[in-house]
């Protein structure tokens, strides 16, 4: 699909002259946004967590962006948005990162950098784009050819907060739209922009904020929702960012470390989950949340947080929300997918899959009321408001500081033997179901503690236990996905009992196949040498 033009953007084209000071002016912006119902948005301004902390009154600005691109796209490929805004009688020129946070971020927070030009007009200057510190970000075969893909405008109001002395925060409410040609997406967020002090203080207004007025963590930028309208694809799901411990890192740094990974990588699929173009994004959610849970129980006796276990207890709760979708997504793409191009697919089976959709879409609609529930975005604010204040750490006792702040390097390796301990001295795969898939879920969690510490250890000492264990976990996973298909068919209301029974005799053979191989398996696994020894 081509870029749509936005509505009557200014016919200047790119490079018009301009007052723009070559070097611009740059910045990194730290930013957390919350999504609001249109008629809860006037409320947030009068608040009092924003009206008793207010440093001068607010400001109204009414503000029209357009942002430009190639026509394939270029560097929205590259993670860079140059837009042209008017503010007033301004124009002002943007070349931002779609998202410069690194995995040691805060969870929900957007980072990015940007340069700011004052320009003539709404078309872009290029001639600034050649000043040190932008030069290359927009390659100059691109800038000839830059068009404009789509425009933003609403309405803001903007106060400046100061929770305390050391602290600052820009509060700005923005309500309009985004438009790209004659498709629309509606603008009703809160945008929250440290300007001085520490990160976990926009935590604590946020969630003030959001117990006075239902909020949804933000995790698209205006950009990336009009590049959606623009290209019309669904966002996809989000890979897991590599965790990036090291031996220096102390037992406090990789906690923190490690649940602000997991809360980065539930909130970067909530977009895909909420689309429903692609089951994937609310599996990850899931698995976000279960890494969660095992990293906090791994590190729990040393934090020693009642708050903390509570709070990661709410995540757990919301995680079983999820569950149930899990189910059917895993017997229409873990089973009815792959027997549909199977020669022995039962003249039924289209039937089936409707019918299995058609069950499996109320617990698709709970699993996103869940997300979108206030419970969901409190549980997360309150999570990483708690974990970045560090009270956990500034307050404990000698004893317990003196261990949170030895290497990490201390406690790693045995916690990984422990981990491995746990699956016992069996020479063989267990042969009962319960006791195959106690073993998987042990494997399980051995896998998500060796990728915590892996980045401790030579990836060369890594690469043959993970490969191993990775390989034995996918035949497990298979044998689970198996049974719970099985499940899913057992409980599909109306389906032909004939259908149901040549899938159910198709799983089961397949079952069979893949546990033959269990038994080399597990023996390449047990010879494999442990890379923390």
């Amino acid at each position: 699909m081509p870029p749509a033009k936005p509505d009557t953007p200014s016919s200047a084209p790119p490079g018009a002259a301009s007052n723009a000071s070559p070097n611009g002016t740059a910045f990194r912006e730290v930013e957390l946004k919350l999504h609001v119902a249109p008629a809860d948005l006037a409320r947030v301004a009068g608040l009092p967590a924003v009206r008793e902390g207010a440093d001068g009154p607010a400001t109204v600005s009414h503000l029209r962006t357009v942002y430009y691109d190639t026509p394939d796209l270029r560097l929205f490929a590259s993670g860079i948005a140059l837009r042209v805004r008017r503010d007033g009688d301004r124009f002002i020129q943007t070349l931002k990162t779609v998202n410069s946070a690194t995995p040691g971020d805060s969870a929900a927070v957007a980072v990015r950098r940007e340069w700011e030009w004052t320009v003539a007009g709404e078309a872009p200057d290029v001639s600034v784009l050649a000043a040190s510190g932008v030069a290359g970000l927009v390659p100059a075969d691109a800038q000839g050819a830059l068009r404009p893909l789509f425009v933003t405008d609403f309405r803001r109001t903007a106060v400046l907060v100061r929770p305390d002395p050391a602290t600052a925060i820009e509060v700005a409410v923005d309500e309009g739209h985004v438009t790209a040609g004659s498709e629309t997406l509606p603008i009703s967020e809160v945008e929250l922009e440290l300007k001085a002090g520490r990160v976990g203080r926009l935590f604590d207004l946020a969630l003030r904020l959001q117990q006075a007025v239902p909020m949804r963590i933000g995790t698209e930028s205006k950009a990336e929702l009009g590049l959606r309208l623009v290209t019309g694809r669904l966002p996809p799901p989000v890979e897991s960012e590599p965790l990036a411990l090291s031996p220096v890192t102390t037992v406090a740094e990789a906690y923190r470390h490690i649940l602000r990974h997991a809360l980065r990588q539930f909130l970067a699929n909530e977009a895909c989950a909420l689309a429903g173009g692609d089951v994937e994004g609310l599996h990850r959610m899931r698995i976000a949340l279960r890494r969660l849970r095992i990293a906090h129980r791994l590190f729990a006796p040393v934090i020693a947080s009642p708050e903390a276990d509570r709070l990661v207890a709410e995540s757990r709760t919301l995680a079983k929300r999820l569950g149930p979708a899990r189910g059917w997504d895993v017997l229409l793409a873990g089973v009815i997918d792959p027997l549909s191009s199977s020669p022995k697919a039962p003249a039924g089976l289209a039937l089936l899959a409707a019918t299995a959709r058609n069950a499996g879409a109320g617990p698709a609609r709970e699993a996103v009321a869940a997300i979108l529930a206030p419970h969901c975005a409190a549980t997360v604010l309150a999570l990483a408001a708690w974990l970045e204040d560090g009270r956990w750490l500034g307050e404990a006792d000698k004893e317990r500081r003196a261990a949170l702040n030895a290497p990490v390097t201390t406690v790693a390796p045995v916690w990984l033997s422990l981990r491995l301990a746990k699956l016992g001295k069996t020479a063989k795969i267990p042969d009962e179901p319960k006791d195959r898939e106690k073993l998987r879920r042990r494997l399980r969690t051995l896998r998500y503690v060796a990728e915590f510490f892996r980045g401790l250890y030579a990836e060369a000492a890594t690469l043959p236990f993970l490969a191993a264990l990775d390989s034995l976990l996918a035949a497990l996973d298979a044998d689970h996905d198996a049974a719970t298909g099985r499940r899913m068919l057992a409980a599909l209301p109306g389906a032909d009992a004939a259908t149901v029974a040549a899938t159910a005799a198709w799983i089961d053979r397949q079952a069979d196949k893949r546990r033959k191989a269990l038994p080399d398996l597990w023996k390449r696994f047990r010879d494999t040498p442990v890379f923390w020894a």
